[in-house]
Order: structure tokens, then sequence, then C-alpha cells
């Protein structure tokens, strides 16, 4: 168990810490550039920055539900602090399928004009730093577990 809940809390940390990066690194220079330059970087860089992110999103995701599960069936009580990894994780992974698929696929296929680009990029941030407090609620969580071992 203490192995699941280490790698856990070291996925959670990695991941949280790639999602900061692309709020304060990408967003603001998606934000700044011409809708045509937006499109045409997406439609270079999108997979890639997805092929990136979706093995770090799972890892993320199966580590702390895993932990969660065995210390649920291991345990007769269930603590708040396992309670809160399970659900923040399933939070964060649910905001994909609730909002970025169709969103990042609106701009795969350009399907938004350019002059709602401006709102949907702001949108799309504030649905991603919504995701970022999910996911740091859970490593916070993983972290204080990690401590009582």
């Amino acid at each position: 168990m203490n192995i699941l809940i280490t790698l856990s809390t070291c996925f959670l940390g990695f991941f949280l810490g790639t999602q900061i990066t692309e709020a304060v690194l990408m967003v603001p220079y998606w934000k700044s550039l011409t809708p045509d330059a937006f499109f045409l970087l997406h439609k270079t860089y999108g997979k890639k920055v997805y092929s990136f992110f979706a093995p770090i999103t799972i890892m993320a995701t199966i580590f702390p539900l895993v932990t969660v599960a065995f210390i649920i069936q291991s345990s007769s009580t269930i603590q708040f602090t396992v309670a809160c990894i399970g659900l923040f994780t399933l939070a964060f992974f649910s905001t994909y399928f609730l909002y970025f698929k169709g969103a990042n696929k609106s701009f795969t296929d350009r399907s938004i004009s350019d002059t709602e680009l401006a709102d949907s990029l702001k949108k799309w941030e504030y649905w991603h730093w919504t995701r970022i407090g999910f996911e740091t609620i859970a490593f916070i969580c993983s972290l204080l577990l990690l401590i009582k071992i």
C-alpha cells in the first residue's frame, strides 16, 4: 500500500506541475496570438500536446483510484482524506469529457469564428484553472496520506 500511495502522490504532483506550466506559459501565449496563428499552431501541435498530456493524465488518474480502491477494500473505515483523493481525481478527469474534448475539437476543426476565439480561450483557461484546483486538492490529500504512512 505504501508503494501505491507514493506512486499516486508522485503522479499527481507531476501532473499538477505540467498543468500549472501549461496554464502560466502556454495559455497566455495562445491568447496573444492572432486567430490565424492560433489555429495554425493548434493544427500543428494540438496532437503533440495531446500525446504528451494523455498518458500523464491517465497515470495521474489510475494510480490514485487504484490506491483509493485498495485502501477502501482493506479498511473497515473510509478516511476523509482517501475519499477526497478519489472524488477530486474523478473530478479533474471528468473535466476532459465535460469540456476539454469538445473545446479542443472546436479548435482543431476551427468550428468557432475568429471573433469567438478570445472568449473561447478565456473559457478554456477558466476550466483549466478549475481542473488545477481539483488536482491540487487530490495532490494535497495524497501528500497528507503519504505523511500518515
